[in-house]
C-alpha cells in the first residue's frame, strides 16, 4: 500500500466514530443518482434497517401451525406452546390453514403492528449458498453477495454502491448513511472512494469536540512545497473541514428534533429514539443502520422445556418488538411515519433441529420484517415444508432472496431508478422480481413520482440520448396550456419551456446545448402545475 494512501485510511478511521445521545455513530459521505424524478418528492424518506445480530432464531419467532406436530418433534424442548398459557400469538386466523402461524409470545408488539396493518413479514429469507461463520456471512449480506465464486469476495458494501457515486458532499448537507449501536463500521457502508469522512462527536454537546477538532490541520502548516508530506497535509485538513460541518448539521437536526413519547429502556429502543429525534429535526440521511446483538443462542435460547417462552431469545425479541413499536408509534406522533420505512434482518438463521443444550446451531433461512404507515401489511410467501428435515433446511425451500427485500425497499420506498439498482449490483431482484411490500398508491416510482400521470397521454423524445437538439412528442387528451421542466439528478431545475398543447399528437422542439453532459428527467406539467407525464433523457 503506498504511504499517502495509507494515511489517508488511518486519518478515516482515527476520526470515525461519532458519540451521540450516548450510542456510536458512523456517517457515510456519498450518495447516488437515486431515482428518476425530482428529488424533493422523496427527498425525505427514509430507511431503517436493525440488525439481529448472531443468527435469529426464525422457527422460534414464526411458528408454521399447520404442521405444529413436525415443529414439536424437531424441537422436543425448546418448542413453543401451542395453546394453554405462554403460547404461541395466533397471528391472523382470516388466513388459509396452510398459511396461518403463531408468533413468539414476547412479539406482542409485532401483533399490533401486524392489526394495524403496518408489519409485512417475509418467510423464508436467505441466499444460495449460506455460510455459516458469523463474520463471513455478515459480510457477505453487507457486501451484497451470496456466497458464490462470483459474488463471495465484492470489494465494497451494497449501501455503500447505493448511496455513492454522483453525490457532491459539498451541496448535501446530511451524511447519507448513519450508522448506530456499534463501534465498528459496517462493511455495507464500506466505499473504496478516499474521500469517505466519518467525524467523532462527544455527547449531545459539540463544543468539546471542536476545540478538539479545530487543533487538527487548523491553520493548514505551510511551506513545504510539492511533496508527498504536504499532499497528506492537505488532506487531513480536508478531513477537519468535513468532520466539522458534518457534526453541526447532525447536531442541529438532533437539537431542532424531539421525540413524542417515552421509549422502553432499551439500548435499540434508544438507538431509534435518536433516529426519530434526528429525522423529526430535518435530517435527510436516507439509511440508519441499527444494531441488536445477542441471538448467537447455541445454549440457553429458552429457559426450560416447562418455561420455553422465557429465556434469552425472549428477551431479545422483547426489546425487538417492543423498541420498534415505540419508534413506530413515535413518529406517527411526530407526523413523519409516512417518510420511514424499517426493515429487521440477521445473517443467518438457525437449524430447525433443536441441539440439546437448550439452543439452535448456526442455520441459513428465517424471516425478516419490514414495518411502515405506506407497507402492504401481511405476510408475503408461505409456511416452509418441515416434512423430512433431519438437520437444516434444504436450500431449495428458500423463498426470498435477502436482496430482493433491499432492492424493492430502495427501489419501490427510496425511488431508485434501475440504473442505480443496477449500480447497487442488485438487477436481478428488480422489476418483476420485486416484492409486493409498498402500497402502491405511495409507491416512489408510482403515482408519488411527479403527481398523477394520465394512462391516456404518452411521451417521447428523439434522439436520446441528446447531443444539442431534439424533438419531444406528447400525445394530450385535452387542450392546456403548459410546460416542459427538465431536472438535472439532484432535483434542480436545468430547463424549463412554456408550451400550448393542441389535443392529440404534439411536437416540441428542444435545444439544449447549452446543458451539461448527464441524466436529466423531464416533465410535462399542466397549468396547475400536475405532471402529466415524465421521461428520462440523456445529454451527451
Amino acid at each position: 500500500m503506498k504511504r499517502r494512501k495509507f494515511i489517508q485510511l488511518s486519518a478515516l478511521s482515527s476520526a470515525s466514530s461519532l458519540l451521540l445521545n450516548g450510542h456510536q455513530i458512523k456517517a457515510f459521505s456519498e450518495t447516488a443518482l437515486l431515482n428518476n424524478i425530482p428529488a424533493e418528492v422523496i427527498d425525505g424518506r427514509t430507511l431503517v434497517l436493525v440488525q439481529l445480530s448472531g443468527g435469529n432464531d426464525g422457527l422460534n419467532t414464526i411458528i408454521p401451525l399447520n404442521q405444529y406436530d413436525t415443529y414439536a418433534n424437531l424441537r422436543p424442548t425448546i418448542k413453543i406452546k401451542e395453546s394453554g398459557a405462554n403460547a404461541g400469538i395466533p397471528l391472523d386466523g382470516t388466513l388459509p390453514l396452510q398459511e396461518q402461524v403463531l408468533i413468539h409470545p414476547s412479539l406482542t408488539a409485532f401483533k399490533t403492528l401486524y392489526d394495524a396493518g403496518k408489519l409485512n413479514i417475509v418467510h423464508s429469507v436467505g441466499y444460495p449458498i449460506v455460510n455459516k461463520s458469523h463474520f463471513a456471512a455478515r459480510a457477505l449480506m453487507f457486501k451484497g453477495g451470496d456466497g458464490t465464486v462470483e459474488n463471495i469476495n465484492k470489494p465494497n458494501g451494497w449501501m455503500a454502491r447505493f448511496l455513492h457515486s454522483g453525490y457532491n458532499p459539498e451541496s448535501y448537507q446530511d451524511p447519507l448513511g448513519i450508522q448506530l449501536g456499534s463501534k465498528k463500521p459496517s462493511v455495507g457502508f464500506h466505499s473504496e472512494h478516499e474521500h469517505k469522512v466519518d467525524v467523532n462527536l462527544s455527547g449531545q454537546d459539540i463544543s468539546g469536540y471542536y476545540n478538539v477538532i479545530s487543533n487538527i490541520g487548523n491553520p493548514v502548516p505551510t511551506g513545504f512545497g510539492d511533496t508527498d508530506y504536504a499532499e497528506n497535509i492537505e488532506f487531513i485538513s480536508g478531513i477537519e473541514t468535513s468532520a466539522n460541518n458534518y457534526s453541526q448539521r447532525i447536531s442541529q437536526v438532533f437539537d431542532n428534533g424531539s421525540n413524542s413519547m417515552t421509549y422502553p429502556q432499551y439500548d435499540l429502543a434508544n438507538q431509534l429514539k435518536t433516529v426519530a429525534r434526528m429525522i423529526k429535526g430535518g435530517s435527510k440521511t436516507k439509511i440508519f443502520l441499527v444494531l441488536i446483538d445477542g441471538f448467537d443462542n447455541h445454549s440457553s435460547q429458552v429457559e426450560s422445556a416447562e418455561n420455553s417462552h422465557l429465556g434469552k431469545h425472549a428477551e431479545l425479541l422483547t426489546e425487538v418488538g417492543e423498541s420498534i413499536k415505540a419508534f413506530q408509534e413515535d413518529i406517527e406522533g411526530l407526523g413523519i411515519s409516512e417518510k420511514v420505512v424499517t426493515a429487521t434482518f440477521t445473517e443467518f438463521g438457525r437449524k430447525p433441529k433443536e441441539n440439546g443444550n437448550l439452543g439452535t446451531d448456526h442455520g441459513n433461512l428465517g424471516p425478516m420484517f419490514v414495518i411502515g404507515k405506506h407497507v402492504n401489511g401481511g405476510i408475503t410467501g408461505t409456511n416452509m415444508n418441515l416434512s423430512g428435515i433431519v438437520k437444516h433446511y434444504d436450500e431449495t425451500l428458500m423463498q426470498h432472496d435477502y436482496r430482493q427485500v433491499f432492492s424493492t425497499l430502495i427501489s419501490d420506498f427510496l425511488g431508485a431508478s434501475p440504473s442505480v439498482v443496477e449500480g447497487t449490483e442488485f438487477t436481478d431482484y428488480d422489476g418483476d422480481n420485486k416484492l409486493d411490500l409498498i402500497a402502491s398508491a405511495h409507491k416512489a416510482n408510482n403515482d408519488l413520482g411527479v403527481d398523477t400521470i394520465d394512462e391516456e397521454v404518452s411521451v417521447s423524445v428523439y434522439p436520446n440520448p441528446v447531443y444539442d437538439h431534439c424533438v419531444l412528442k406528447f400525445s394530450a387528451n385535452n387542450m392546456f396550456r403548459g410546460h416542459i421542466v427538465l431536472y438535472d439528478m439532484q432535483g434542480a431545475i436545468a430547463f424549463q419551456l412554456p408550451q400550448d398543447f393542441s389535443l392529440g399528437m404534439n411536437q416540441a422542439p428542444l435545444n439544449l446545448e447549452h446543458l451539461a453532459s448527464g441524466v436529466y428527467i423531464a416533465a410535462v406539467k399542466d397549468g396547475y402545475n400536475k405532471t402529466m407525464a415524465t421521461f428520462r433523457l440523456l445529454k451527451r
